[in-house]
C-alpha cells in the first residue's frame, strides 16, 4: 500500500512538472531587458496599405514622385524644408491635372536661397509661410484624402541623396482625414507678411546653407 502512494505522488509530482515547464523561462543576464515569451507574442497581420521606405538603400523620393503623380483632386503638404526643384515640379504637374494644390512651410523657408517656395509661388500654386515663431517640424502630404506620405524625410536633395531618413505610404482614407483636418488648422496659422515676402526676389544669402 505505501508502494501505491508512492507511486502516486511521483506521478501527480511529474504532471506538476510537465505544466510548468512551458512556462518556465531562463532569468536575464544582469543589464539584459528581458524579451517576451512565445506564448505573449501576439501576430500582426501583414499590412498592405503601408508601404516603409527607407534613404540611401530605398527610394522615398520615387514614392513621392508615384504618389504625387497619381493626385487627380488635391495634395496638401506641410514640410519643414522644402528644396527639391524635381517635387516642386511634380507639384506643378498635379495642378495641371487639375488638383488643387496647397503648401505650407516653416519660416526658415522665407529667406532660405535653395527653397523651393519662391518657385511654387511662380508656378502660381497656393503656399503659406507657418507663423510659429518657433520651428513647424512637420513632414507630410494627404494626396487626394486617401494617401499620407510622412516620416523624418524633408523635401530635400540631400534627404535622397545624402541623409539617412524615412518615409511612410499610407494608403488609409481615415487616416488621410486626421492629416487633412490638423492641415486646415496649419494653413488658417500662417503669417501674411512674411508669405508676401515670396512675391520678391531674394537677395544675396549671409550664411552658406545645406540643400
Amino acid at each position: 500500500m505505501r508502494r501505491y502512494w508512492s507511486w502516486l505522488v511521483l506521478l501527480v509530482a511529474v504532471g506538476v512538472l510537465a505544466l510548468a515547464l512551458p512556462n518556465l523561462r531562463t532569468p536575464p543576464a544582469p543589464g539584459q531587458v528581458p524579451g517576451p515569451s512565445p506564448a505573449q507574442t501576439v501576430p500582426v497581420a501583414p499590412a498592405s496599405d503601408i508601404t516603409v521606405f527607407f534613404s540611401r538603400v530605398e527610394d522615398p523620393r520615387g514614392a513621392i514622385r508615384a504618389a504625387l503623380g497619381e493626385a487627380r483632386q488635391s495634395v496638401l503638404v506641410a514640410m519643414y524644408t522644402f528644396t527639391d526643384r524635381d517635387l516642386a515640379e511634380a507639384l506643378g504637374a498635379a495642378r495641371d491635372r487639375g488638383a488643387q494644390v496647397q503648401v505650407y512651410l516653416d519660416r526658415s523657408q522665407a529667406a532660405s536661397r535653395y527653397s523651393q517656395a519662391r518657385y511654387l509661388v511662380e508656378q502660381g500654386l497656393a503656399v503659406r509661410i507657418s507663423s510659429n515663431p518657433n520651428i513647424m517640424h512637420n513632414k507630410f502630404a494627404v494626396v487626394d484624402e486617401r494617401v499620407v506620405l510622412t516620416g523624418s524625410y524633408n523635401w530635400t536633395t540631400g534627404a535622397w541623396r545624402d541623409n539617412d531618413e524615412n518615409l511612410l505610404r499610407i494608403d488609409r482614407p481615415e487616416i488621410a482625414e486626421r492629416y487633412r483636418q490638423r492641415f486646415a488648422e496649419l494653413w488658417e496659422q500662417w503669417d501674411p507678411a512674411l508669405t508676401e515676402t515670396l512675391q520678391s526676389p531674394l537677395g544675396p544669402a549671409e550664411h552658406p546653407e545645406r540643400n
